[in-house]
């Protein structure tokens, strides 16, 4: 406690400190350092980005989304920022705006391989199903070692009956040593 007390506060040291905090689910400890951590730096970005992800899975998704969109404000050309946008628009079951948001992430940064596994999600979910495989195609082809996207590749492979590329995904799978996650996860 008294290394505490005397440790010099800064915002970049807050913030580390609510990343800790929010890693280890002490999330309004975290939130307490990321209040603090803005204290003293208003205008950064990141700050307010790590503070929604607390606020998120602190079960606060308003806190969560309004925090997301300062930081957006403060820099719109940040893909995390409008991918995470449409994580908080996917879990309010709002398929659509979860898509445009993750389209509007893929624009900016076409190589985000996660915000291609999530827009695969969204189509697989609507089950339009060959989108889906250009999704966690785009993932996997980013992304080697993506196990989520391997696994939902296998999946969308089996609906569209594609036997020969679903054990493909499956070997691909069992060369990162994720077979086992697979199989505790699928339907098999």
């Amino acid at each position: 406690m008294q290394a505490q007390a005397n440790e010099v506060k800064t915002a970049p040291a807050l913030n580390a400190r609510g990343i800790r905090y929010t890693d280890s689910g002490r999330y309004p400890e975290a939130i307490a350092a990321f209040d603090e951590a803005l204290s003293l730096a208003p205008a950064m970005a990141g700050i307010f980005f790590n503070r929604a992800e607390a606020k998120r899975l602190s079960g606060d998704t308003g806190g969560a989304r309004a925090d997301l969109l300062e930081a957006r404000r403060l820099e719109p050309d940040e893909a995390d920022f409008v991918h995470a946008l449409g994580l908080l628009a996917y879990e309010d079951d709002d398929f659509e705006a979860a898509a445009g948001l993750y389209g509007e992430a893929l624009a900016m940064e076409p190589g985000l391989a996660q915000a291609w596994n999530d827009l695969g999600v969204v189509r697989f979910r609507q089950s339009a199903f060959r989108e889906a495989k250009d999704c966690f195609e785009k993932a996997t082809a980013i992304d080697k070692d993506f196990s989520e996207a391997w696994f939902n590749l296998a999946d969308t492979y089996e609906e569209l009956g594609m036997k020969a590329q679903r054990a493909d995904a499956l070997a691909a799978l069992a060369r990162a040593d994720m077979l086992r996650d697979y199989r505790n996860e699928s339907r098999e």
